[in-house]
């Protein structure tokens, strides 16, 4: 048995209760026997002793509790010794898995094609056979272990058509369980029914797609940042507007088991290779109808300049503005956005969990949030994943907008590793929580030990 850091302990354990996390803390983490066993070693909040839990695969591959500790230790280092001398039953017992008996399906093993080659979508293709994706490949697959298939075209769909909406799906999921959300299953949709110590949400996946009709071809991608500015007036509020406006004909609030509950819409743009690095100003504009832009006074110090947008219009479309204001729009509560949900987070937060090659190099560029209070500009940043101090969460790059229209607001301390924003719809003043040097657009340079390296240019 020998230990583990947290992160390698949480890219294979999806088993976590939300009740469990309150009463005790994990103090240290251990893997056994190549694998075959996970254990922690937790600390008893209301007692203020130490115990163990003891976990293994179960007959769909997810790590599982198979043994807790019969009794409790003074200190973290008996538990630690207790714990030693319980996992050496299990290193010569003819057992790989250990069923529980509530087992209904067989493991989900995603990256076992189910369609011909021909119909695989380019990105899988990647994912599965590049050696630089090996990180995201083994965490997307302990992952897919536990994530339950509402309506069970979940695999096929990840490998075709829908790649994009089902990683989108897949990063939700893992980042409201990393958040220590608990899952209410029984309802094909909204996607997500979560629940934590009696408050309720409901969740519906979104994303922005390539444009389907000749006639308003999707516009080129960017060559400059004045090129992305132009692109965000109207163009991509067009596209956010649409993806929205089709989800809010849904009307999932009159669902009964949505009823009453607050109702997000969580967005994703996947439109053209790269969008999700510059598209994030565009959404927000379209949200509340307001627009900013910075000027300059006689003596060089910049200012925002708020401008009210009624309407966007791109290639002969026109849309209103203020996506809030819209008819039935008091309905939803939020709308979230995150521009992580690609093959590079997955990817990164794989290598920090030790689940890729010490022959891959990561280097991270882009942008983040600048806390000083009069920041008008976001701050430029290069981190080495490798490097011992760097740090990455699901949360990262998440942002909540808010409606200060909702019938049913959501209180930000539910969701509290994000970044919340709001904006008044009189004034058009922005305001909300920032999360400190939250980043806010990157791409991730990848080098293998041969010397070959790109950018992973759909990186947030």
């Amino acid at each position: 048995m020998r230990k583990i850091t947290r992160r390698q302990f949480d890219a294979y354990c999806y088993a976590r209760q939300p009740l469990i996390r309150v009463i005790a803390n994990e103090v240290a983490w251990f893997e056994a026997f190549d694998r075959k066993i996970l254990a922690a070693v937790t600390f008893d909040i209301t007692d203020s002793d130490y115990g163990y839990v003891i976990l293994a695969r179960d007959l769909r591959k997810l790590f599982r509790c198979v043994e807790v500790s019969p009794e409790f230790s003074a200190t973290q280092e008996q538990a630690e010794e207790f714990l030693r001398a319980a996992v050496k039953k299990y290193e010569d017992d003819g057992q790989e898995v250990y069923p529980q008996g509530d087992e209904k399906e067989a493991p989900y093993e995603i990256f076992v094609p189910v369609v011909v080659d021909d119909d695989l979508h380019p990105y899988f293709r990647v994912l599965i056979s590049e050696p630089r994706f090996e990180a995201a490949r083994n965490l997307i697959r302990e992952i897919v272990y536990s994530y339950k298939d509402p309506d069970g075209h979940y695999i096929k769909e990840f490998q075709t058509n829908g790649f994009d909406a089902r990683l989108w799906e897949l990063y939700l999921y893992v980042y409201l369980y990393d958040e220590g959300f608990e899952f209410v299953h029984g309802n094909p949709s909204p996607d997500f029914h979560i629940s934590r110590f009696g408050d309720e949400f409901c969740i519906e996946a979104v994303t922005v797609n390539p444009g389907q009709d000749p006639r308003r071809p999707d516009a080129e991608p960017p060559k400059t940042n004045e090129d992305a500015i132009k692109l965000a007036d109207d163009y991509l509020p067009i596209k956010f507007g649409s993806s929205l406006y089709s989800k809010l004909q849904k009307k999932y609030w009159e669902r009964e088991h949505v009823k009453g509950k607050p109702l997000i819409l969580a967005i994703h743009d996947y439109h053209m290779p790269g969008s999700m690095t510059w598209s994030r100003v565009g959404l927000s504009e379209y949200l509340y109808g307001y627009r900013t832009r910075i000027g300059e006074d006689d003596y060089g110090h910049g200012f925002p300049i708020v401008e009210r947008i009624e309407q966007h219009e791109w290639n002969g479309k026109i849309i209103p503005s203020n996506f809030f204001a819209q008819p039935d729009a008091e309905n939803i509560s939020a709308v979230l956005f995150s521009n992580a949900a690609t093959i590079t987070k997955f990817n990164r937060m794989g290598k920090l969990a030790g689940l890729g090659s010490k022959k891959v190099k990561m280097v991270r560029q882009g942008l983040m949030f600048d806390p000083e209070p009069n920041a008008l500009k976001p701050k430029k940043f290069t981190f080495d994943v490798d490097a011992e101090d760097y740090e990455e969460a699901w949360s990262d790059s998440i942002v909540m907008f808010h409606n200060l229209n909702a019938k049913v607001p959501i209180n930000p301390e539910a969701f509290p590793n994000i970044t919340h924003l709001w904006v008044d719809d009189e004034t058009g003043k922005c305001s909300g929580i920032h999360q400190p040097y939250g980043v806010i657009s990157s791409v991730t340079i990848v080098i293998s030990s041969d010397g070959t390296g790109d950018i992973e240019e759909n990186g947030e």
